[in-house]
């Protein structure tokens, strides 16, 4: 009797030890999955970085190009001329209507015949 008993144990010692096995196991796998998933969303996040940086290199460039612009001496000039109406000794400024605002239209028989108040009162209404 004893030695089957000694078979029965040896059997029951190794089927815990294939479990513990089996679930150690099964641990470093998701422990690995879940790695190689962070891995996979960090190399996403640096094409992204990059892809970010490229846009910043590129609208850093054109505003230096812009600044260059901007302290050019020609520039100072068209925006003294323009922002402050100042001109230089001898020069006459002249404004003129922008044509934006609306273009002057001929006046029409009937127009020319109704009288200003009207005029008005249409404009309102």
């Amino acid at each position: 009797m004893q030695v089957g008993n000694q078979r029965f144990t040896v059997r029951h010692e190794n089927g815990w030890l294939k479990a513990v096995a089996l679930v150690i196991a099964w641990l470093i796998i998701i422990s690995l999955a879940r790695d190689v998933w962070r891995i996979r969303k960090g190399f996403g996040r640096i094409t992204e970085s990059e892809k970010r940086l490229e846009a910043e290199e590129a609208r850093n460039l054109e505003l230096k190009q812009k600044m260059e612009l901007v302290q050019t001496g020609e520039f100072r000039e068209k925006l003294i001329r323009e922002k402050l109406n100042m001109q230089k000794e001898g020069e006459v400024v002249v404004i003129m209507p922008n044509k934006d605002l609306g273009e002057v239209k001929a006046l029409g028989p009937q127009e020319a015949l109704v009288s200003n108040w009207n005029k008005w009162w249409n404009l309102i209404n």
